[in-house]
């Protein structure tokens, strides 16, 4: 936890960091920047995985946090990569969305649904199985999506969008139902509630897209994706959300 609280001292810095490095173009001084931000997300994903080691186990409970933090680090590295302008061979969109993939369905989600998992704590044997099972979808989920873009694999790219749509629907769901009813603040239940009802229609506009980039069926262009699937998750689901889970 020594390493988790270093890196929650160092976020407002790193955060700051990571705005002003948009301001140069992509280059060298961007980078460095950059890596402002990714120093507080590698001290954290190091603290996910010292937690994995010292409990000696890969229960949901334990490995939802760790995975997180481990995303986190992720997303950093790649944020470091956008700005840097190395295009790793993609095209520059595909590392900036990387970047921000991992920072938001992959940090964003698993932790949320790290967080249902804990409130469900007491609650029926089955719904906290079913919480578990729907945060290690998204798990599973965010690497594959990555996969598949990355590579291009069909199956991938279908399977990895919908296992991730499916454990963060799940989630929102339980959140709706039995999550968000039973907090004491009201600003903690409103804030829920909206971030997980705002999630269905990014999700299933994310299903869609992936979809149709092997299958002949419509779906929105890339640009109006980021629009619209982007800014529903970065906003209503995971600011609301996440603001919902610190009042709460």
């Amino acid at each position: 936890m020594r390493l988790l609280r270093v890196a929650r001292a160092l976020q407002p810095f790193g955060a700051m960091a990571a705005i002003v490095s948009f301001v140069p173009r992509p280059g060298p001084v961007a980078a460095l920047l950059a890596l402002g931000w990714f120093a507080v997300c590698a001290v954290a994903g190091m603290a996910g995985l010292s937690e994995l080691v010292e409990s000696r186990s890969l229960r949901p409970d334990h490995l939802l946090p760790a995975a997180a933090l481990g995303f986190l680090a992720i997303g950093s590295a790649w944020l470091v990569a956008f700005r840097a302008g190395i295009s790793l061979g993609y095209t520059t969109p595909i590392v900036e969305l990387t970047a921000v993939h991992f920072h938001y369905a992959g940090f964003a989600a698993t932790l949320m649904s790290a967080l249902t998992l804990g409130a469900l704590r007491g609650r029926s044997p089955h719904m906290r199985l079913l919480s578990a099972a729907a945060g290690l979808l998204v798990v599973l989920g965010t690497p594959i999506t990555a996969t598949g873009i990355a590579t291009g694999t069909a199956a991938l790219t279908i399977v990895g969008p919908v296992l991730l749509a499916s454990g963060i629907l799940t989630t929102a769901a339980l959140t709706v139902l039995l999550v968000a009813p039973a907090r004491t603040t009201r600003a903690g239940r409103w804030l829920l509630t909206v971030s997980a009802v705002a999630v269905v229609v990014p999700m299933l506009l994310g299903v869609d897209y992936a979809a149709a980039r092997v299958l002949p069926i419509p779906a929105l262009d890339l640009r109006t994706m980021a629009i619209v699937h982007g800014d529903l998750n970065a906003v209503f689901y995971a600011l609301f959300g996440l603001a919902g889970w610190s009042a709460a």
